[in-house]
C-alpha cells in the first residue's frame, strides 16, 4: 500500500531552488500566484489626490510524493525538520485502501 503526501507551500519568496535538492523523487506543480493591491493615502489631512500604492505578491507551490509504508516514518520525521524560511506549509497525507479496476484484472488474469 503505497501513501501519497501532498505538501502546499506559500511564500513571499519563490521556495523552487530551495525545495528543489530537499525532495528528490517529486513532482512539482506551481500554483497560481494571489497577488494584494493596498492603496494608503500619504497624507491624511490635505492632498487626496496623493496617494501610496504597496502590492503583496504570495506565491504557492504544490509538491507531491508517493511513500511505501516502510519508509513513510522517515519521510514523516524528515517533514517534521523541515525548515524552509520565509514559508508556511500545509502536509496532507493519503493512502489508497482499495483496489482499482486495473488491479482487479491482473489479479483475475
Amino acid at each position: 500500500m503505497a501513501a501519497k503526501i501532498r505538501v502546499v507551500m506559500k511564500s513571499f519568496m519563490s521556495q523552487t531552488n530551495k525545495i528543489s535538492g530537499l525532495l528528490p523523487y517529486t513532482k512539482k506543480v506551481g500554483l497560481p500566484e494571489s497577488r494584494a493591491l493596498y492603496t494608503v493615502l500619504r497624507s491624511p489631512h490635505i492632498d487626496k489626490k496623493s496617494r501610496e500604492q504597496f502590492s503583496m505578491h504570495v506565491k504557492k507551490l504544490f509538491v507531491e510524493q508517493k511513500a511505501e509504508m516502510h519508509e513513510l516514518h522517515k519521510k514523516l520525521f524528515w517533514l517534521k525538520r523541515l525548515r524552509v524560511p520565509g514559508a508556511q506549509y500545509e502536509v496532507q497525507i493519503s493512502f489508497k485502501t482499495r483496489l482499482d479496476m486495473a488491479s482487479l484484472k491482473s489479479l483475475g488474469a
